[in-house]
């Protein structure tokens, strides 16, 4: 009787050491918390488009891609740079000129501290 006790003990304490894993990383990738420009919005040119995430980014493996939106097609935005700023948390790209009225689309692909990519997209307009 007493080694059933000391048993259901143990696989109490490793379920709940489990749960708390487990929820620790559902928790770890990184996730995109706000863009500027804003997802959907109507703005003028920007000089530069920022994504800020719940998490330090590995700027290896961290990136952006702009692309102008043309009906069906896309053409990618040439000479963007792209940086790491505000203590890791934010990706920024740098805009080589002002752009033309119309949709742009964003991809990113952001990585944090547990390697596992976050792909994403949002458009806005520019008029």
């Amino acid at each position: 009787m007493k080694s059933s006790n000391i048993f259901r003990s143990f696989a109490l304490v490793l379920g709940i050491a489990a749960g708390q894993f487990s929820l620790q990383v559902a928790h770890a990738h990184a996730a995109l918390q706000q863009s500027t420009p804003a997802a959907n919005s109507v703005v003028v040119s920007p000089n530069e488009i920022d994504l800020v995430f719940n998490e330090t980014l590995l700027s290896r493996a961290s990136r952006l891609e702009l692309l102008m939106v043309h009906g069906n097609s896309t053409m990618p935005i040439k000479n963007v740079t792209t940086e790491i700023v505000n203590d890791g948390k934010t990706l920024r790209a740098k805009l080589p000129k002002p752009l033309a009225a119309g949709m742009y689309r964003v991809e990113y692909r952001a990585v944090g501290g547990d390697n596992h990519p976050m792909t994403g997209s949002f458009s806005f307009t520019v008029r």
